[in-house]
């Protein structure tokens, strides 16, 4: 099974958004754009088939309960992509992270040939090391991080920005993995 995970808590008591003349969206983003780029791809259908399974979890911006709920219910072949937002400085419409494995990053790549993206190991957020992948890894070894780059701060703090295409991205690299996925399972 391929899970998508997503916090869909804040930290926020107020949220705010505004489009800026430049085209980039400034607001509380985390974790409102993830939540979003997930809900892009999923109401395209190309998610259909059973394969995918989507968890909007609870609990991240405090202890990760939503995703040791959701860790819970994981066989150890399952495939885990976390979308969240990312302070990873980069040029690129999105991030995948923590992505050890080499059979994962391989995947990825082909999966996601022709996007512009940043693929790490490791964890080059300046702002947070710690998401629902270190919950996860705990079963699973395909398991990695899809970043929406926010710029402009601590997302985590207050208001950040964001380009539309990174959402955009980010929506058709969730289907494309999960058509991938499809074709391999």
């Amino acid at each position: 099974m391929l899970v998508i995970s997503c916090h869909a808590d804040t930290g926020f008591r107020a949220h705010s958004l505004t489009c800026r003349p430049d085209g980039r969206l400034l607001g509380h983003l985390d974790n409102f754009a993830g939540v979003y780029a997930v809900m892009q791809a999923f109401f395209t259908g190309r998610m259909a088939g059973g394969h995918v399974r989507i968890e909007l979890t609870y609990g991240e911006e405090v202890d990760f309960e939503g995703a040791y709920d959701v860790l819970a219910t994981l066989d150890a072949g399952d495939m885990v992509l976390v979308v969240d937002v990312t302070g990873a400085e980069t040029d690129q419409d999105f991030t995948i992270e923590k992505c050890q494995h080499p059979a994962l990053q391989a995947f990825v790549r082909q999966a996601l040939a022709g996007l512009r993206f940043d693929l790490y190991a490791g964890c080059p957020d300046p702002i947070s090391d710690m998401d629902e992948v270190d919950v996860y890894v705990q079963r699973c070894e395909q398991v990695c991080f899809v970043g929406v780059p926010c710029s402009g701060g601590d997302y985590n703090t207050g208001q950040v920005l964001c380009r539309p295409e990174s959402l955009s991205a980010v929506a058709e690299a969730l289907c494309r993995l999960a058509e991938a996925y499809a074709k391999r399972a």
